[in-house]
């Protein structure tokens, strides 16, 4: 795999040499070639990391084959700009970017809120109380649409911190070879960020797509993991007073191994809302519609058990729909009152995302690795 790899990278770079140099007919063949050898990697290939990878540059080449084929002179977009463009892109997954959430907007969760100002809002204004250093590495893990992202968003508010989000799906560069300098980029521009005194936090959503098992790494996937794990060690360390932090999330923690698992200080289980949560988030909701005054807000919230606040937020979006719907169709002034019968009908169309066995898996995977 690895040498299939090489040859096709080889193969790449000569097709973009032959195109910008004009050699068409060659360019031609040279790009046949490489997506030939990405066919077979396709195949191959275990890691479905890798195999997405493989498949968008085989509809890059094969559009740009297309290209060439179709125009005479061989005009139109040439490799080396496409390349360039998709390295500038590449770099935009890491922005300064910070939703306006502060920890009013992050309904429950409070022992997990607590964490986050220990290790790094408190730390973050008297740096001076703490010799031994803070916690720089945090992993949060829960089921999908528990509030891991929220948490980020709202600690790099409450800390002014310069928020880089990377993508760990998007990540993995179209082009061979590149992922591991987009990684060292992002990292090297937060070091330099960091120096100034101002916090930075550098967060990766979807870790798992980087971090799988070792027997699931081929080729450029572990080349990627390798330049994470060296960037993190760079991060890491005992005793850190640096104010440059590393948070990630993960909606599949058991696809860590334990080398990557170690190098986080705080792992921190993020679970779906219990039922006295359930009811603030729909409370929370619901204050902004037009309900009814014998709206049953904590029956509701019982019987919404296995919903994520994302689910949640869905079924209050689905019965503002509704309501707004029957405005416009019964020729009201104003939209109806929402009922308790109006959100169980829109509960039995949109059931819940997290089983109970998800949970177990969690639970259990909290109990052996969680550090909180």
């Amino acid at each position: 795999m690895n040498e299939l790899e090489r040859l096709a990278a080889s193969k790449a770079r000569r097709a973009i040499m032959l195109d910008k140099a004009g050699s068409k007919a060659e360019a031609v063949k040279a790009y046949r070639e490489v997506i030939g050898l990405l066919v077979k990697l396709v195949e191959l290939t275990d890691s479905p990391v890798n195999r997405e990878v493989y498949k968008e540059r085989i509809a890059a080449y094969s559009r740009r084959l297309r290209e060439l084929q179709e125009d005479g002179d061989g005009r139109g977009p040439q490799p080396e700009d496409l390349y360039t463009r998709e390295k500038e892109e590449k770099a935009t997954t890491a922005l300064d970017s910070r939703p306006p959430v502060r920890w009013d907007d992050v309904v429950g969760l409070e022992p997990v809120k607590e964490v986050l100002k220990e290790s790094i809002i408190y730390p973050c204004k008297r740096p001076e109380f703490y010799p031994l250093g803070w916690p720089t590495g945090i992993l949060l893990f829960g089921p999908p649409g528990c509030g891991k992202t929220l948490l980020v968003a709202a600690t790099a508010n409450e800390a002014d911190a310069k928020l880089h989000v990377i993508d760990a799906a998007r990540i993995m560069s179209k082009w061979l070879g590149e992922s591991e300098k987009n990684l060292q980029r992002i990292f090297s521009t937060a070091r330099t960020e960091a120096l100034s005194g101002r916090p930075v936090i550098v967060f990766i959503d979807e870790v798992d797509w980087l971090t799988a098992h070792r027997q699931v790494e081929v080729g450029g996937e572990a080349r990627v993991r390798n330049q994470l794990l060296s960037e993190m060690d760079g991060i890491l360390t005992k005793f850190s007073r640096s104010f440059l932090f590393l948070m990630a999330a993960t909606n599949k923690p058991w696809l860590l191994d334990e080398p990557f698992i170690r190098r986080f200080q705080k792992r921190i289980y993020i679970p779906p809302p219990g039922p006295d949560e359930r009811k603030r988030i729909l409370e929370h909701y619901l204050a902004k519609l037009n309900t009814s005054r014998d709206l049953d807000v904590a029956r509701i919230a019982e019987e919404m058990e296995g919903y994520s606040p994302h689910d949640i937020f869905s079924v209050c979006l689905d019965v503002q729909l509704e309501a707004v719907k029957r405005m416009f169709e019964e020729g009201l002034e104003e939209p109806p009152e929402i009922t308790t019968q109006d959100i169980r009908r829109a509960m039995a169309r949109r059931r819940p995302t997290v089983s109970r066995e998800s949970v177990k898996m969690f639970e259990d995977w909290n109990r052996r690795f969680g550090a909180s």
